[in-house]
């Protein structure tokens, strides 16, 4: 999110709300799976796997940041901040899948109905953020996905 005037300051919310980055980079790994970055070929070194795996973290980091703070203040799942956020996680998704409309819902009620998920979702974040976040995901994907 952008320091514009309607940006929420997360500090403000309920204090830092990020992970640390070893927790970001376990969490980010853990809901996207061990899968092989489009493009990549897969003969990937392990220095090249742990700057990707890093990547993920701090990407996750950053929208689930996002994510709580917009859930925490209150906006809507449909709101245009809150899509916008939701179109980054579409596109760090991208970046191993593309999921069509079906499978992006799919997504969105495995972060709540697995418990493993969801509680890496919901830690050190909100309660409540992982459907918070499976709302927001599902207006999403029936108005931009096929």
């Amino acid at each position: 999110m952008s320091g514009g005037r309607d940006a929420v300051q997360p500090d403000k919310v309920f204090g830092n709300p990020g992970l640390d980055q070893a927790e970001a980079v376990e969490d980010g790994t853990a809901l996207i799976g061990n899968l092989t970055p489009a493009g990549s070929n897969g003969a990937l070194t392990p220095e090249q796997r742990q700057a990707i795996a890093h990547k993920i973290g701090q990407d996750w980091n950053r929208i689930s940041s996002s994510i709580a703070e917009l859930f925490a203040t209150g906006v809507p799942g449909n709101d245009p901040r809150t899509q916008q956020v939701i179109h980054e996680h579409f596109r760090w998704i991208c970046h191993f899948w593309t999921p069509d409309r079906a499978s992006y819902l799919r997504l969105a009620e495995m972060y709540v109905n697995q418990p493993k998920f969801r509680r890496r979702i919901e830690r050190k974040k909100p309660k409540g953020m992982a459907a918070y976040l499976r709302d927001a995901m599902t207006t999403y994907a029936w108005a931009r996905l096929r």
